[in-house]
């Protein structure tokens, strides 16, 4: 823990969370792996908590974390993260989250060649049984491409705990 408190008068500097956390941190010569845990035993985990979900935050709009397709820009994705919280016997490097998909926007080709851009709860409603593995692997990409965005401004990833239900405002 005693480079700790060093890199994170750095982070000060240049603004956290940052999407060169990881270049900061090597040139800090500071371990990411141990951030949550560093943080707890500095600030107690309910600040430690307090911290992580700050800069979870600072990274979403009011939509969520929006995940935006680099080959398709009207592809994109919006993740709600609730009650994120650290486990540390869990897993030292990441956060525990409960999450809702946003507002989604996905190319999708039915069984008939028609194309268009549906919600992921439309794709999910509308695809046979042949296609769930397709289906869960996007889930499944998209969740990662969060978790990538997440830990390379953040410093630490997400730990997928339940799914709530997508609801109605």
């Amino acid at each position: 823990m005693s480079d700790l408190v060093p890199f994170l008068k750095l982070l000060t500097k240049v603004g956290y969370p940052n999407p060169e956390i990881q270049t900061i941190a090597k040139m800090a010569d500071y371990n990411l792996e141990e951030f949550l845990p560093d943080l707890v035993e500095l600030l107690g985990e309910e600040k430690a908590d307090d911290f992580a979900e700050k800069a979870l935050k600072k990274i979403s709009t009011p939509q969520g974390i929006k995940i935006q397709d680099k080959e398709d820009p009207e592809q994109y994705a919006y993740i709600i993260l609730h009650n994120p919280r650290l486990d540390l016997e869990n897993d030292e490097t990441t956060l525990l989250c409960d999450w809702t998909w946003g507002d989604t926007n996905i190319f999708f080709r039915d069984d008939d060649g028609n194309e268009s851009y549906r919600t992921i709860e439309e794709i999910g409603e509308d695809i046979g049984m042949g296609d769930w593995a397709d289906f869960d692997t996007m889930i499944d990409d998209i969740r990662e491409d969060c978790n990538k965005l997440v830990y390379k401004n953040c410093g630490f990833g997400i730990w997928w705990d339940d799914q709530r239900p997508i609801t109605e405002e």
